[in-house]
């Protein structure tokens, strides 16, 4: 195990075990989605992690192309959009606090630190979506925003379009605050 600093976390990672279960996955979550958003995040995806980033995603064996889910929020008023999502890794957070924080009894809200004006990170024992390669591993979740632009020649879908998304995937858009409205898994 190695030991890595990010922010307010210590964390320990074995990334040889973590590379090892990526090189199992096919296709990274938008790519197996193929939804106008998500094709939008794979056109600017190297606009979206940083060096600085990618150096992180690297110490830890994630593979940065291969994101477990990512989400659509909103267009924001300076015309990029807010996305979310998240990777898993081998490993665990020995100190800072979890990135999930809970606002209400089924709402999570993701409490990261900025890397940049355009992308925040943040580590969380709680997990979801664990692909097959990873289950049974001890695991820590890469919790992250990102204010990306609109790329793809198709242009953005409709608003309505967008809610809906955010609906089916258990998001709810309250008082500008967008936060998850099921429970976690434990």
């Amino acid at each position: 195990m190695e030991s890595i600093h990010f922010g307010r976390w210590q964390l320990s990672c074995d990334p040889e075990s973590t590379r090892k279960a990526y090189a199992a996955v096919r296709t990274g979550g938008p790519e197996e989605c193929g939804c106008q958003p998500c094709l939008n995040f794979v056109a600017a995806r190297d606009q979206i992690y940083g060096p600085d980033v990618r150096a992180v995603l690297e110490k830890l064996g994630v593979s940065h192309n291969r994101e477990v889910e990512i989400y659509h929020m909103a267009r924001l008023e300076t015309g990029r959009h807010l996305y979310g999502g998240w990777f898993h890794f081998v490993g665990s957070i020995v100190s800072g606090a979890d990135a999930a924080e809970k606002i209400s009894e089924n709402t999570w809200r993701p409490n990261l630190e900025e890397s940049s004006e355009y992308f925040s990170l943040g580590f969380s024992s709680r997990l979801e979506l664990v692909r097959e390669p990873f289950a049974g591993l001890p695991l820590v979740q890469v919790e992250f925003t990102a204010k990306v632009p609109w790329v793809l020649a198709t242009g953005e879908p409709p608003l309505s379009r967008l809610s809906l998304q955010l609906k089916c995937l258990g998001f709810s858009l309250q008082e500008n605050r967008v936060g998850r409205s099921k429970k976690w898994p434990t």
